[in-house]
């Protein structure tokens, strides 16, 4: 991968709850990183006053900001998945707050969770609709918005695609294995319609245990999952797009060991 610092980045949810000013001065800093993933924790963090001061650092540094994760994902199955439509309307403009952040940040994407972990309580082709319709509202932004395979969605991919064939999403490796899914066989299943990766490994107890069962979410390289066979099927469906490193603060001991991370794998890709 000739693009290696322009396709690795990382989340600023890795450093959560530090302030997210905080968090980019590290990954600007001390990391080094030149792509990053910004996750808005507040409806303050989505305005432009707030984000001048991190736009020009990402221009001063050469930091590419890919996406933006909105804080209010959590609530996507209430504000959109409801009987009560009025709500479902006026939740995506709601949502321009954060497509109007991702514009000013030159940002390409804008994650979506939806359904969660929440069971499917309407047709597929209704929640798809629903998807489309925010999607839509992304794109007089300039901006896409991208389904993140949260829960059990995974369950629906293939349906999704039938339904919107320009449907994408972001693929995130804990996500798979957490709902006992092989992340091979999603990645078949989303193929062409990856457009963005959230990176991470997992520590499978035994390689011959069902992939459910696992530990927690670790730093990429930091675990046993089988990435020479995941960025072999990876290849064969021509991925182009980023990887972002994306765990939670209690999955590392400090920046030394996202460091090490980074480092073994440009080990890896050198060895593959």
């Amino acid at each position: 991968m000739k693009d290696f610092n322009k396709r690795t980045g990382i989340s600023s949810a890795c450093f959560y709850p530090m302030l997210l000013e905080d968090a980019f001065d590290v990954i600007c800093g001390k990391l080094k990183y030149k792509v990053c993933e910004l996750f808005l924790n507040t409806q303050s963090e989505t305005e432009i006053k707030f984000l001048r001061d991190i736009k020009l650092k990402a221009d001063d540094n050469g930091v590419k900001i890919i996406a933006v994760h909105p804080y209010l994902s959590g609530y996507e199955p209430m504000l959109f998945l409801t009987e009560y439509k009025r709500r479902t309307y006026e939740s995506v403009k709601l949502y321009d707050m954060f497509f109007e952040a991702a514009q000013y940040l030159g940002a390409e994407y804008v994650i979506f969770h939806g359904l969660g972990t929440r069971e499917l309580k309407m047709p597929v082709d209704e929640y798809a609709g629903i998807f489309m319709l925010i999607a839509e509202e992304a794109k007089k932004f300039g901006v896409e918005l991208l389904h993140e395979n949260v829960g059990t969605i995974n369950y629906y991919i293939k349906d999704l695609i039938r339904i919107n064939p320009d449907i994408r999403f972001t693929l995130d490796f804990k996500h798979v294995i957490s709902r006992g899914f092989d992340v091979l066989d999603i990645i078949e299943a989303m193929g062409k319609n990856i457009a963005h990766i959230h990176f991470n490994d997992m520590y499978l107890k035994n390689s011959d245990e069902n992939i459910s069962k696992t530990e927690m979410c670790r730093l990429p390289f930091f675990g046993n999952l089988n990435y020479c066979e995941i960025f072999k099927k990876l290849d064969d469906i021509n991925y182009i797009g980023s990887f972002i490193t994306e765990v939670y603060r209690y999955n590392y001991t400090d920046e030394s060991e996202i460091i090490e991370s980074q480092t073994r794998f440009k080990n890896f890709l050198k060895n593959i």
